[in-house]
């Protein structure tokens, strides 16, 4: 009978892809197994393609009083599917909470946030946690639960559901932008906070000069519903061939898009790691946030980024002058985005 296994998965998007080597190495493990997901819905269309994932369970989030009834609930349906072992990326006591409800006999998951007693294998946090790539952060813990070596040159290998693929197929025709070549993808938000966030004129300044130094440059904005008209009104201010998609796409949808983008300019985000997994070539504009540990993990990525005094500093929004992120001039990203295009974009 098959060692049913169940993950759960980071809340944060760009986390959760940077957990993809570590998934690859716990199948490896198991390759008989039968392994299934727990995410948040927001999250789970990044793994609906994996032909080896066998299901996910969607876990809605409860707020204020229905917090309690929430986590019952979810333990509730994850304990009909007879998990033998949990695995557990976030560091949340929640989420070991979630697993002991459920009834999983084998909770494996790091010694954090005072949930030992929660967890029968307790992995420790490396000492170079903060020195070394997410994506090792999460293979350590799969290593040391599996006892396979953690490989050299990981890879993070995104597949795009077929219905974002679809979706971002209707979207692109409706613009107008289906077949536009160079396809520029602006990424101007970052869910994190404003700290992370490049100004919204530099981007503006950014796309006029994409359209006048490219003829059939044509760009296309991503971003949430609450960005809509921010974006909206940027697309207006560059001009002619910048269209803004903010609340018109999904997960699924937005990496539809990713993927036929010949070039992505974006923020330390959620999309940014998006980019990285489907192999776009990307420049990312870092601020408050060290590339160290959650940079672009694709050998098709550019960051700029100026180092000061204060930075990394980590966070939401800064108490100075945002000098990290106001000192990075249009001209700086156009020139790194140029050296990418002119590697042969997409479809080098």
């Amino acid at each position: 009978m098959a060692k049913k296994i169940l993950i759960r998965q980071t809340n944060w998007i760009g986390d959760a892809v940077m957990t993809m080597p570590a998934m690859d190495l716990l199948h490896e493990a198991f390759p008989g197994e039968e392994i299934w997901m727990a995410a948040r819905p927001w999250v789970a269309p990044l793994f609906e393609a994996l032909p080896w994932i066998r299901g996910i369970i969607q876990l809605e989030k409860g707020s204020g009083m229905a917090r309690v009834p929430a986590l019952l609930s979810h333990a509730g349906r994850i304990r009909q599917q007879g998990f033998r072992l949990g695995l557990l990326f976030p560091n949340s006591f929640e989420s070991a909470l979630l697993f002991l409800l459920a009834g999983i006999p084998e909770r494996a998951g790091y010694a954090t946030d005072f949930r030992g007693v929660l967890l029968n294998r307790k992995i420790p946090v490396p000492p170079d946690k903060r020195m070394r790539h997410e994506v090792f952060f999460y293979l350590n813990l799969v290593s040391r639960l599996t006892g396979l070596p953690v490989p050299k040159e990981p890879e993070i290998r995104l597949q795009v559901p077929g219905a974002g693929k679809a979706g971002a197929d209707r979207l692109l025709s409706e613009c107008g932008l289906k077949g536009a070549a160079p396809l520029i993808g602006f990424n101007p938000g970052a869910a994190y906070g404003p700290a992370k966030c490049w100004p919204k004129g530099r981007w503006v300044e950014l796309g006029r000069m994409f359209l006048s130094s490219l003829a059939k440059c044509r760009i296309v904005i991503l971003g949430t519903k609450r960005e809509e008209a921010a974006f909206g009104q940027m697309a207006s201010q560059i001009g002619r061939g910048a269209v803004s998609l903010a609340g018109r796409t999904g997960l699924a949808e937005a990496m539809g898009v990713i993927e036929r983008l010949d070039l992505l300019v974006t923020n330390d985000s959620g999309l940014m790691h998006i980019g990285a997994g489907l192999a776009t070539p990307l420049v990312a504009i870092f601020g408050s946030t060290n590339p160290v540990t959650t940079g672009p993990w694709s050998k098709r990525a550019l960051v700029v980024r100026h180092e000061l005094e204060c930075s990394p500093c980590l966070r939401r929004t800064c108490p100075g002058e945002f000098e990290c992120m106001r000192s990075i001039s249009a001209d700086e990203v156009m020139d790194a985005a140029m050296s990418l295009l002119s590697g042969g974009g997409k479809g080098a």
